[in-house]
């Protein structure tokens, strides 16, 4: 264990580093803990999990795989924000067909705003090259479990077509719902996993 002056000094360096990136990238949720682990690789590497810890117990907090200020609050800069209405409004054009990631997100502050409304959670991203507004991604999912409760098992095609979409879309937002735990996939036909359970325990009561 470092010396509590080496610690200190070592804790002010983890600091300013955050800050930085909060002021570099007002956007983004927090500095990425592996950003940090590499700027601090003249570091012994058990110290690092310690110095984060002894971070989170005063005015810093991890979420998921980054580290931010407790009072950070992300928000979108000026130069990001007609990239973020561009991206909204391409979206909502077709709701259940949008175009791909890579037509919305062609330079780097698209990306930028891109990723700042996917870690709001304004935008659902659903596959490598598929993003949804959340709002259609929940109104897509209403419609795939309302069709499959009333009609059974459904393959791509239908559902496809009930949704007045395209299999560019259907399948990897399928495959989404899979991962969920909301669908299962069953050769070519998607049911509800709540609903196999159901018919599971039906038929053990018969």
């Amino acid at each position: 264990m470092a010396d509590a002056e080496t610690w200190q000094a070592l804790r002010a360096r983890a600091t300013h580093l955050i800050d930085d990136a909060h002021k570099r990238n007002p956007e983004r949720a927090g500095l990425d803990l592996s950003d940090l682990r590499t700027a601090l690789r003249d570091q012994p590497p058990d110290l690092f999990e310690t110095l984060i810890s002894d971070l989170c117990t005063d005015d810093f907090l991890r979420k998921d795989s980054v580290i931010a200020r407790i009072s950070h609050r992300p928000t979108l800069p000026l130069h990001l924000e007609l990239a973020a209405t561009k991206i909204r409004e391409a979206l909502s054009e077709k709701s259940f067909d949008p175009p791909s990631r890579k037509e919305i997100a062609l330079d780097r502050h698209a990306q930028q705003a891109l990723q700042f409304l996917i870690e709001q959670g304004e935008i659902i991203e659903v596959g490598s090259d598929l993003v949804l507004l959340s709002e259609n991604f929940r109104r897509m999912k209403s419609a795939v479990t309302e069709f499959i409760s009333k009609n059974g098992p459904a393959t791509v095609s239908q559902l496809r077509q009930t949704l007045g979409t395209s299999r560019r879309v259907m399948v990897p937002f399928l495959e989404h719902l899979d991962c969920a735990g909301i669908t299962q996939r069953q050769g070519d036909r998607r049911s509800l996993r709540d609903q196999e359970k159901m018919y599971s325990n039906a038929n053990l009561l018969q």
